[in-house]
């Protein structure tokens, strides 16, 4: 059967017709009578195609043939075209069974600054999500034009790509009914307030589609490039050498004639070969130019219970609740959405207001005082100290009453304290390099000196006055006296998650203080020591390990204490609160608060 014959008997049989073949390439045809009115046709009639008819069959009165062109052909078009082209299928056959979500989401979904949580009085319940799948006709177009089809599929409810439903008919069997109708429909969590098949939504899902579809045409559009880039360059040598050839030889001729009538019209002919040849390559440029075109062909809705779960995510600034997903297709827990790109990611930051995005969606500049951490979105959060110009967070910025100028706590007064202005800083000096070692020099022992004696007391009172002479005029220096570290004193608070350790000297002076606070963003670290604020340790933010190495951990900072201000192994000494007084014990003792899962 050819392709014509295929399309017009699948419209007739789609509306309800009955069509049957008594000869061969002649058809029977019985319509409705309402899809007879409308194509204005007789409901019986016996049909052939020009491209399959017979030569004796095409002399028979009582047959129409159909060919290109024909009424009849023309008008089962149109009505095609007017039909809306998307499909909705379901997927059916899953298990809306799973235990243990919540312990599987804190297993998948990591979140380095924040904890999951569950949410209170709210539990699982299963709800019907939707996908929506674009076809798009993408052409690639250079000196030649390229067709090919890209299929992307997109979660309506989360809005991302999906790219292993691009071949949804074989993972899953489609169904046209389906058998969750009972389910409510999952709301839409990149666009709250909209349904999911809403306009709204679709056209925000082909926005993001046309973007993946790009990203997927992106190696075979780098190969059009160099193949258009190498022919530009071939043409375009050619295109040069000979308007070149034609230029030498038409200065040649001007230069050797003298008739000015005859050099005006070479001139004229040199200026049309410069005119010329620009044109010609703009014409290579224009024809080498590489674009690409996608058209939508059309879309399909893909139904698919799954399992919601909400869940709290927070951290000491910020909590926020979003929806834990359990896709029982795939057997797995769906990746959450940057909220700055839109892209699925199982590892994400929470910011302080309030978003959960991509570790390089954040902004590169944090605050100084809190150490509170921003993404793009909350860029008008970040503000300049007014003296230092250091990035300091809306909540930390110390705004003057007199002045109305904002600072950072460390420079608060200095704002105005140079004749109404801010005080100027010095820039920060790089860090002095250590002076070379001093090669010792072997002192030779003073000679003996001579018996004193009669003949020699007058040279020898000499030689003592001159000796001290030459000490007198040399300047004594005294080398200050460093202390003398002696150990370090480690106590585990009993009622927070804080780890202290001081750094003493032998006369019980405090020389360093550094404290580590288990906190919902991470373990901060503080220290207070003799570098101040250059002190690279002071307001790190360390990753909690598992519950089994975060003991191993801590001894991990507590050692790299010790080798930083050189004291021995056998002077660290660590305390643990029991009954009330503390207690040496031989290893750091962490409270359960330590030992949670995050």
């Amino acid at each position: 059967m050819s392709e014509l014959a295929d399309f017009v008997l699948n419209v007739f049989r789609r509306s309800g017709g009955i069509v049957e073949p008594p000869a061969y390439g002649v058809y029977e045809v019985l319509l409705p009578d309402e899809a007879a009115r409308r194509w204005n046709v007789p409901a019986y009639q016996r049909l052939a195609f020009a491209d399959e008819v017979p030569a004796e069959t095409a002399a028979t009165e009582d047959v129409n043939i159909v060919s290109y062109g024909h009424p009849l052909l023309e008008k089962l078009m149109e009505e095609i075209r007017a039909e809306r082209t998307c499909v909705l299928a379901y997927i059916n056959d899953v298990r809306l069974d799973k235990r243990g979500l919540l312990t599987l989401a804190r297993q998948t979904l990591a979140f380095p600054n924040a904890r999951l949580t569950d949410v209170p009085h709210k539990s699982k319940s299963a709800a019907l999500c939707y996908y929506v799948r674009f076809n798009f006709k993408a052409a690639l177009i250079t000196d030649e034009k390229r067709e090919r089809l890209v299929s992307v599929v997109m979660d309506a409810q989360a809005g991302f790509v999906v790219p292993e439903l691009a071949d949804a008919e074989q993972i899953a069997r489609l169904e046209e009914e389906p058998t969750s109708g009972h389910l409510p429909t999952a709301p839409v969590r990149w666009l709250p307030g909209n349904p999911p098949l809403s306009r709204a939504v679709l056209d925000g899902l082909l926005e993001r589609a046309t973007h993946a579809a790009l990203d997927e045409l992106a190696e075979p559009l780098e190969t059009l490039r160099r193949r258009a880039a190498r022919h530009l360059e071939l043409d375009g040598s050619r295109l040069t050498g000979y308007y070149d050839d034609i230029a030498h030889d038409l200065q040649h001729r001007l230069q050797r004639s003298t008739d000015p009538a005859r050099r005006a019209a070479l001139e004229d002919k040199l200026t049309a070969t410069q005119a010329e040849r620009e044109a010609k390559l703009a014409d290579i440029e224009a024809k080498y130019h590489l674009r690409a075109e996608l058209e939508l062909i059309n879309l399909q809705v893909i139904g698919q219970p799954k399992i919601l779960l909400p869940v709290k995510i927070a951290n000491r600034p910020a909590k926020v609740e979003r929806t834990v997903i359990w896709d029982p297709l795939f057997h797995r827990i769906e990746p959450l959405a940057c909220e700055v790109c839109g892209r699925s990611a199982t590892r994400l930051m929470l910011c302080a207001g309030g978003h959960l995005v991509h570790e390089q969606c954040l902004l590169p500049e944090q605050c100084v005082d809190c150490k509170r951490i921003y993404c793009r979105l909350c860029a008008d959060q970040i503000k300049h100290c007014a003296v230092c110009d250091r990035p300091v967070c809306a909540h930390s910025l110390n705004r003057c009453k007199t002045c109305e100028r904002s600072t950072c706590h460390e420079h608060v007064g200095l704002c105005h304290a140079a004749d109404g202005k801010p005080v100027q800083l010095p820039p920060l000096e790089p860090p002095e390099a250590a002076p070379p070692p001093v090669e010792k020099v072997e002192e030779k022992p003073a000679p003996p000196l001579p018996p004193r004696g009669r003949q020699n007391s007058a040279k020898g009172k000499l030689k003592t006055a001159a000796r001290a002479t030459r000490r007198a005029r040399r300047p004594v220096t005294k080398k200050p006296r460093t202390p003398t570290l002696h150990k370090i004193e480690v106590y585990v608070d009993p009622g927070a998650p804080i780890v202290t350790a001081y750094v003493l000297t032998k006369g019980k002076k405090q020389i360093a203080v550094r404290v580590w606070e288990l906190m919902d963003e991470g373990i901060v670290v503080t220290c207070l020591c003799e570098k101040a604020w250059s002190c690279p340790t002071d307001g790190r933010l360390l990753e909690p390990e598992g519950p089994s190495r975060i003991s191993a951990q801590i001894e991990e900072q507590i050692e790299d204490l010790r080798q930083e201000y050189g004291i021995s192994t056998w002077r660290v000494f660590r305390h643990a609160i029991i009954h009330g007084a503390p207690q040496q014990v031989p290893r750091v003792v962490l409270r359960d608060e330590w030992k949670m899962e995050r």
